[in-house]
């Protein structure tokens, strides 16, 4: 089958934002299938059904946040680090944290599946590269840190469209804004 990775691919990328723009159960696959320019019967034929297409979407956004994060060093106060490169990954593609924030919305269950070992895996590296796995104290303050860093910019992003309306604040300052917030931020 010639055509089949590409139409695998146009699948994952409209699901994918179909989801993330009106959640799992009112996107029907018809739509993912128009905006793929792809058969109905794909959905089935490449992945199962509509909820092993919508895992898939997910575990691809999880995925696509990691590498992002991936390029960070090893050094011991990478964890602040980590956060600044999520974000910025986050302000030049929203999709993925709209996925996740559209999932949790409707109870978490996908996003807990696909995200949960992703940021599991992260934090351990963190561990690891500050030699902090084995004590208890080191750990709660990189988690500390990590939480502190993370919580104003990640909730800034979630509620931007809320904060715009109610600020008067121009909707093209969301960068802007993120980057104040965090620590190292102007």
């Amino acid at each position: 089958m010639n055509g089949a990775p590409a139409t695998r691919e146009r699948l994952l990328a409209a699901a994918q934002l179909l989801f993330s723009r009106s959640g799992y159960t009112a996107t029907p696959v018809r739509e993912i299938c128009n905006v793929a320019r792809a058969n109905p019967g794909a959905v089935s034929y490449h992945f199962g059904g509509k909820r092993q297409l919508y895992r898939a979407v997910l575990r691809r956004a999880a995925e696509n946040l990691a590498a992002a994060v991936r390029s960070v060093d090893d050094s011991p106060e990478s964890a602040t680090h980590s956060v600044d490169v999520l974000v910025e990954a986050c302000l030049r593609d929203p999709t993925p944290f709209r996925l996740l924030l559209r999932d949790l919305a409707d109870g978490g269950e996908g996003a807990v599946e696909s995200f949960a070992p992703v940021i599991r895996s992260g934090f351990e590296h963190l561990l690891a590269a500050s030699e902090a796995e084995l004590d208890p104290g080191a750990r709660r303050g990189i988690v500390r840190e990590l939480l502190r860093t993370a919580g104003p910019a990640f909730l800034l992003l979630a509620a931007w469209p809320v904060l715009v309306r109610a600020f008067d604040l121009p909707g093209d300052s969301l960068e802007a804004w993120v980057l104040r917030l965090m620590p190292d931020g102007g």
